[in-house]
This record gives structure tokens, sequence and C-alpha cells, in this order.
């Protein structure tokens, strides 16, 4: 993937470089402000995916992951931020980002979000749980909700959660088949058929 840095900090840009050097993926742009990273996009600078904070000079993350949805749409969002709020991350979600991490997390996470959203799974960092919960508790679709018990739900959030299948079997001390019993069985309560449908329908139905 080609992926773009907008973060004003030179060595938070200079570990993201480091971090991804090690993988396929290709830094295209470089940038430390909105204004550069948009001259870059106009001029066609390839980009499949942004690696985005949210306090900038001049601007805000709020706004470019705004912009960007609407005058590029397919290029893939993850925020990079020390900004955790809940209420900037209700924003970002509803704006429909990809993906949000912490600074305050391992950055080497950066690379497990990177594949999730490249996989078309959304992807919110592990130290942001209780946050991401509390927005879980506050924004629940009663309706959806009302189909699913209460240990799918836990599948639900875990699983939007990044947790693979066998850490989630872990987290609740229930084998890996069980895990799958439950998924199949709330693919068939809320009509989809994929993991990667489970976790949009979440996002858009408020429960996570």
């Amino acid at each position: 993937m080609n992926i773009a840095l907008l973060d004003d900090h030179d060595l938070i840009r200079l570990g993201l470089h480091s971090i991804l050097s090690d993988t396929t993926h290709r830094v295209s742009i470089d940038v430390a402000n909105a204004d550069a990273l948009f001259e870059k996009l106009m001029s066609g600078t390839p980009c499949d995916l942004i690696l985005l904070d949210i306090l900038l000079p001049g601007t805000n993350g709020v706004e470019v992951a705004q912009r960007l949805r609407a005058e590029y749409p397919n290029i893939k969002i993850i925020v990079v931020s020390m900004e955790a709020k809940e209420y900037t991350i209700i924003q970002l979600m509803q704006i429909g980002i990809d993906g949000f991490i912490s600074k305050n997390g391992p950055m080497e996470e950066v690379v497990d979000a990177i594949d999730s959203v490249e996989e078309g799974v959304p992807y919110y960092g592990r130290d942001l749980a209780v946050l991401v919960r509390d927005i879980v508790d506050a924004r629940l679709d009663k309706k959806s909700s009302a189909l699913l018990t209460k240990r799918e739900l836990e599948i639900v959030e875990a699983c939007c959660s990044g947790l693979s299948g066998q850490e989630v079997a872990d987290k609740y001390h229930i084998s890996l088949r069980a895990v799958n019993s439950h998924k199949t069985n709330i693919f068939k309560k809320l009509g989809l058929s994929s993991s990667v449908e489970m976790v949009r329908f979440a996002l858009e139905h408020g429960i996570i």
C-alpha cells in the first residue's frame, strides 16, 4: 500500500518510517500539515491509506478526515493520536474512519492496524477498550442488540476491538470452536456472512 503520513512532529514521522521500512508498504507522502497533504493528493501522488494525527497546526484531523471522505473516499484513514476523547472518537466514527490507535500504545500496533484495514476490517487500539466500551453502552442500537445474547454481544465487541478468534476464546475462557459457533449464530440473526460485515454492521448501528 502507498501510505501518507500527516503529523507535525518530525520524530513521530521518523518513527513511522522506521516501522514501515520492515513491511511491504511504501511511504509515498510525508508531510507536517494538511495543506501539503492535499497538494500532494491533487498532484496525483499515489495514496491508499493515511496515518493521520488529530492535533495539527492551522486545522485539526477531524476536518481533514471529513475532507478526505468527501474528496478521496477510497483512501483508508487510520488516526494515530494522543487525542482520544470520547467525543472526538464518536465524531471520527461518524465520518467513517477505518481505524484509531493511540500514541500511548506501542507504535508497532500501527502495522497491525494497517494490515487489518487493508483486509477491510476496522481497527481500534486495545488501549482504547474501556473508552470504546463506554461508547458502546451510550450508543447501543436496542433493536439490533435485542437479537443477541449477552455473550454474543461480548463476541461482537471483542472482534471489533481487533482480537483474534483465539484471543476472544482466551478472554472468555471458552474454546475457539465455541467462538466460531457464536459468530455463526450472530451472522444468522443479523443476516450477515462474514466477520468484516459484522464489524461494519456494529459500527453502523452503534454497537461499536
